[in-house]
């Protein structure tokens, strides 16, 4: 049996249900967070049902909360959990003109997206330095590549992600750590994503990649040590084209994709 412990945040859903499948049956202990107890449970459920000896904890934090991060982190040293895998997916995007849309919401965005990652990124990898051991997944969008108009603060909460990680990558680098970080950058993905954002009116919604798909090569690629995942050959080729079309032209497409479509 494995006796290292991952911890997911956004673990109820998603990616990050996904994820966790894939450390449990790597017989990894894995600690659940996300702000729903009942959700929580469920995927508990799921879970046990696939891999039945698989060690879960499940810690309800409500992420948009400033204070949510220390507590999270002090209650998994309160249980004596070593965490040797942390899993930055919980995050929200929010769709619509940024004259338009809700001032508080986006605010509470900033805070999950980038504040909290920001956080327990600091509280956790401090531990796995002195350990010199430990792995870190962020995960990040396609959308930290360009302009995404009609989702300028998601994009720019996941650009912040992808520049962070990066700078962090160098930094273990120049301090010679075993401690790896990885960024995950997906396309988008069939997940309640677009249901939260209020984005299922629009073409990104309609050709999404699977979660399971995703999450397996982001978690074949954290397992390598590996910089960054572009899941898909569709992430990749989209990737490809940030490079070389200009900007004006990326945020042009991108609002095709994100504007809501006639019914």
């Amino acid at each position: 049996m494995n006796d290292q412990t991952a911890l997911i945040t956004g673990a109820s859903s998603g990616i990050g249900f996904e994820l966790a499948r894939c450390f449990a049956r790597d017989d990894y202990r894995v600690v659940l967070v996300a702000r729903h107890l009942d959700e929580l449970r469920e995927a508990a459920r799921l879970l046990h049902q696939e891999f039945e000896e698989v060690d879960i904890v499940l810690l309800p934090f409500d992420l948009s909360l400033p204070d949510s991060p220390a507590k999270l982190y002090a209650e998994t040293t309160l249980r004596g959990l070593q965490i040797d895998a942390l899993v930055n997916d919980a995050g929200f995007g929010e769709t619509g003109y940024f004259s338009d849309t809700d001032m508080d919401t986006e605010l509470a965005m900033i805070q999950v997206n980038v504040t909290a990652l920001v956080h327990l990124t600091k509280l956790y990898m401090r531990d796995m330095m002195d350990r010199n051991v430990g792995r870190i997944l962020q995960v990040g969008s396609l959308s930290s590549f360009t302009p995404s108009p009609c989702q300028a603060v998601y994009a720019a909460t996941k650009a912040f992600v992808l520049s962070f990680a990066e700078a962090v990558q160098h930094e273990l680098k120049q301090q010679k750590s075993a401690v790896t970080m990885t960024v995950l950058c997906p396309p988008p993905t069939d997940t309640n994503f677009f249901h939260v954002a209020h984005a299922e009116n629009t073409r990104a919604a309609k050709n999404t990649a699977s979660a399971r798909a995703v999450a397996e090569e982001g978690y074949d690629t954290l397992m390598e040590g590996g910089a960054r995942c572009l899941p898909t050959m569709a992430a990749k080729m989209n990737f490809f084209t940030s490079l070389v079309l200009p900007d004006s032209m990326l945020a042009t497409l991108m609002n095709n994709q994100l504007h809501p479509v006639e019914r």
